[in-house]
């Protein structure tokens, strides 16, 4: 969350003695926390793998993290790509595309497509480690690649990608210049960067919410806010969409049904993933016992595909983990 919206959030509440409102956004600052997580990695030249739930807006949450970078000490010059173009494309057009992303790496503007034949994976390696390798010496400064929708990638490029990563850290033992970050679906269980962080993106925390949507649609009423911002679970989908309705109209919905209405194709897409869980007994169930939005000792083959679905997440934060519900959104989705 950018430090204007944790400043709008934070003037809401007026002074007073006793509370520190800075202090309670960073301690419900699910999201920041996420964030100062990955940049923590990404300053040690660490590569990460991001897990994404569904509706998470892995993108905008990419792109403030390399603006943060930029700005921050040390400075990392980034480079954000989406990965989802290559859904259904053949290994050498992922070969293609890849290679020409990273002559993109460490470089001012976008530059034109440089012929590059690859007929093999071999090839491929050996066109990244080349690449890698200027970027390190002609870089002026160090570098990131931040991906989204690496779970479009082929598994084997997946694992070209981790060794000609690997073979640059082991060949630059005084420091590497060039990190790599893979954000991709929860489904994608398989995506990993060797020894890389695996990090959950959060959704954001409730003060995080009213922020976000005050940061989309203006000032607002607090408690009308509030109440939104719980509604909506913290779901980045959803809390774009009640900021795009409340810029739109000049105000928050204020009937449940409203509220609802305002939640755009996010709200077909969770109400339709709602109706496939119905068609499963035990799963239907499970979703009713979790809609009353108590967190409940984790079922594993219960609740993995209701996490995979975006209906519930995984609390971790006491010694046990425990399953709840994603927003309360979803229960009245369920009807």
């Amino acid at each position: 969350m950018s430090r204007i919206a944790r400043r709008i959030h934070r003037d809401s509440f007026g002074s007073t003695s006793h509370f520190d409102p800075e202090q309670h956004y960073l301690e419900t600052a699910l999201r920041g926390r996420t964030a100062r997580k990955v940049r923590t990695h990404l300053r040690r030249m660490e590569p990460v793998v991001v897990r994404t739930p569904r509706w998470s807006a892995p993108t905008q949450f990419l792109e403030d993290l390399a603006l943060d970078l930029a700005v921050g000490e040390p400075a990392i010059g980034c480079r954000t790509v989406g990965f989802r173009p290559l859904k259904g494309r053949t290994i050498g057009e992922a070969w293609q595309f890849t290679l020409h992303v990273l002559t993109q790496l460490g470089r001012r503007g976008w530059r034109a497509p440089t012929p590059t034949t690859v007929a093999d994976r071999r090839g491929f390696r050996w066109a990244l480690s080349e690449l890698l390798e200027e970027a390190h010496r002609a870089s002026p400064h160090r570098v990131a690649l931040l991906a989204h929708g690496a779970e479009h990638l082929p598994v084997e490029l997946i694992e070209d990608l981790t060794d000609s990563w690997t073979g640059y850290f082991e060949r630059h033992p005084e420091g590497a210049r060039c990190t790599l970050l893979l954000a991709g679906s929860l489904q994608a269980g398989w995506l990993s960067m060797g020894s890389g962080a695996h990090i959950d993106l959060a959704d954001y925390g409730e003060a995080e919410a009213a922020a976000a949507i005050v940061g989309r649609a203006g000032p607002l009423p607090i408690f009308q806010l509030e109440q939104v911002a719980r509604f909506t679970g913290g779901v980045p989908g959803l809390v774009d969409q009640v900021g795009r309705q409340a810029r739109e109209v000049g105000h928050l919905p204020r009937r449940q049904e409203d509220l609802l209405g305002c939640l755009g194709s996010v709200g077909d897409q969770m109400r339709g993933a709602v109706q496939i869980v119905a068609a499963h007994d035990g799963l239907s169930g499970r979703l009713l016992e979790l809609a009353p939005g108590e967190a409940l000792r984790v079922v594993p083959e219960l609740d993995d595909p209701l996490v995979m679905s975006g209906l519930a997440r995984i609390d971790r934060g006491s010694n046990e983990p425990r399953v709840v519900l994603r927003a309360p959104a979803i229960a009245e989705l369920i009807g």
